[in-house]
C-alpha cells in the first residue's frame, strides 16, 4: 500500500465493495446521536460518505497512511464531500487517533492482523473515544462455533496465507472488545457475508 499505483488499484477495488455495502450499513445502525465518525483506516472513504449520506448531521474523518490518504481525499471530493467527510493522515498503530469522534468505525480492517495487534487496536480506540462513544466492527465473521460459513472460513485460509490475520468469530471479537473495557456489545447481520459487531464505552 505504500506504492502510489498499487495502493489506487486497491483501494478502488475496495470503494466498489463499499458502495453496495455501505449504505446497508448506514440503514443497520442508528447514528441519530452522535455526531462525528473516525473512519480508521477507511481506504477510499467510501463508507464514511456513506453515512454522512444517510445522516445529514454526521461528520466524519478518514484516518489512512500515506499514500492512500491522498487517494481517500480524491475519492471524497469526488462523491462531493470534502465539507463533511475530512482526511487525517497517520499509521493507526503509532498516531494519535484524531480528537472529537464519538464513533470508531473498523470496516474490513481488523481480519488482516493478529490478536495481539487486534486487541491494542481495541484497547486505544477505548482510550480515545468519549464516555458512551460507540465503536463499530464491520467486516465478516465465523459463527460463534467456528463452523462455518464455508465462504468465510475458506477465506479465512487465504488470509492466513498472506496476511497476519485472518477472520475472527463472533464470540472472539465480544471477547476482545470486553477485555479492552467496552460493554453493551450487540451483533447484527449486514449484507453478503458481512455482519456488524457494536460496543459502547461506558464509564463505570
Amino acid at each position: 500500500m505504500e506504492d502510489d499505483a498499487f495502493s489506487q488499484k486497491f483501494t478502488q477495488m475496495m470503494d466498489a465493495r463499499g458502495l453496495y455495502l455501505g449504505p446497508k450499513l448506514a440503514r443497520n445502525v442508528d447514528f441519530s446521536s452522535f455526531h462525528h465518525v473516525l473512519d480508521i483506516a477507511g481506504a477510499s472513504g467510501i463508507y464514511a460518505c456513506c453515512l454522512v449520506a444517510a445522516y445529514r448531521h454526521l461528520t466524519a474523518t478518514v484516518f489512512e497512511r500515506a499514500p492512500v490518504d491522498r487517494v481517500a481525499q480524491k475519492c471524497i471530493a469526488k462523491r462531493g464531500y470534502t465539507k463533511r467527510v475530512a482526511v487525517a493522515q497517520g499509521d493507526m498503530f503509532t498516531a494519535p487517533f484524531p480528537h472529537g469522534c464519538d464513533v470508531h468505525l473498523f470496516s474490513n480492517v481488523l481480519h488482516d492482523w493478529d490478536v495481539l495487534a487486534v486487541k491494542s487496536l481495541l484497547r486505544k480506540s477505548y482510550t480515545a473515544l468519549p464516555d458512551g462513544g460507540m465503536i463499530l466492527i464491520h467486516d465478516a465473521h465465523l459463527n460463534r462455533q467456528k463452523t462455518g460459513p464455508l465462504p468465510v472460513a475458506a477465506h479465512s485460509v487465504f488470509l492466513m496465507a498472506v496476511t497476519e490475520g485472518k477472520y475472527y468469530s463472533i464470540s472472539e471479537i465480544e471477547i476482545f472488545l470486553k477485555e479492552a473495557g467496552f460493554s453493551v456489545v450487540k451483533y447484527r447481520k449486514n449484507a453478503l457475508e458481512h455482519s456488524i459487531i457494536t460496543a459502547r464505552k461506558v464509564s463505570r
